[in-house]
């Protein structure tokens, strides 16, 4: 009688087929996993008015009177006779943001005094930004302005 020898599964007939169902499967397996990865990624790239947080995007903001230039750097508004800037927010989930600058209203002679601290807030829907500027020092009182989207460029600073 033969000693029994080890199973060798290269030569089993059933072996093979099980190899082979099991590659079939592999290559629709990979695409429903680069399906669910790759359909997460738009969210990555999102625009001021799209879901999600990021910078608010550069580009400049006009409305009635007002105009926001948003740079890398931070943010210029000027309103008639009055000028703000502060850091470029960070847009929330829900389209908010905020942040602290300074804001000032000079006619005549520009002051070397350092601007005075304001704080900002706003929300973007759709295409529209709503900002108020509150001044926390001195006697001016809160704003809010409305803008859409503008073509590239600085802002004109229509009060000498």
């Amino acid at each position: 009688m033969e000693p029994l020898a080890a199973k060798d599964y290269r030569f089993d007939p059933v072996r093979p087929q099980r190899y082979n169902r099991t590659m079939k499967r592999w290559p629709a397996r990979a695409f429903v996993a680069a399906l669910v990865v790759g359909s997460g990624l738009p969210a990555c790239n999102r625009g001021p008015t799209g879901p999600g947080e990021g910078p608010l995007a550069t580009g400049r903001w006009t409305g009635a009177g007002v105009c926001l230039s948003v740079t890398e750097t931070g943010c210029n508004l000027a309103v008639g006779c009055g000028h703000g800037q502060f850091p470029r927010p960070i847009i929330r989930a829900d389209g908010t943001f905020e942040g602290d600058g300074t804001y000032r209203v000079e006619v005549g002679p520009i002051s070397v005094e350092p601007a005075p601290p304001a704080h900002f807030s706003g929300s973007i829907a759709g295409s529209r930004m709503t900002l108020t500027v509150v001044p926390t020092a001195g006697s001016l009182q809160p704003a809010s302005y409305s803008m859409t989207p503008a073509s590239n460029g600085g802002c004109p600073i229509p009060c000498v």
